[in-house]
């Protein structure tokens, strides 16, 4: 991407190494910034934009995303590199699987 700071490369779940870039001058020195990500499984693209965030002199909020995939474990992740920034879901992976024809509990007409 032209114009752009590149951040360090993480691993992805799927396939391999990959790595963000930011346009310079998108976070400023002191900036309070909220990640949005769709979905969380392992937190590598969490734990990229919140290094890149840091590299531009803003601060990391809190993370949010659409789905979670628990039992990926990207909270311990968070922990283990020392990410002391809160993380939130819409939803967990269980959502995602659920049958609700076969569920007598949920109205279908």
């Amino acid at each position: 991407m032209p114009n752009s700071i590149s951040g360090a490369k993480y691993t992805k779940e799927y396939a391999g190494d990959d790595s963000l870039c930011i346009p310079r001058g998108s976070v400023k020195e002191g900036d309070r910034v909220l990640l949005i990500d769709d979905l969380v499984a392992t937190g590598g693209t969490l734990c990229a934009g919140i290094d890149l965030v840091k590299k531009m002199g803003g601060t990391c909020v809190e993370c949010c995303c659409v789905v979670e995939i628990q039992f990926l474990n990207a909270r311990k992740k968070f922990a283990d590199l020392g990410h002391d920034v809160p993380i939130w879901a819409l939803m967990d992976e269980s959502i995602l699987t659920l049958d609700g024809l076969k569920d007598p509990s949920i109205p279908t007409d």
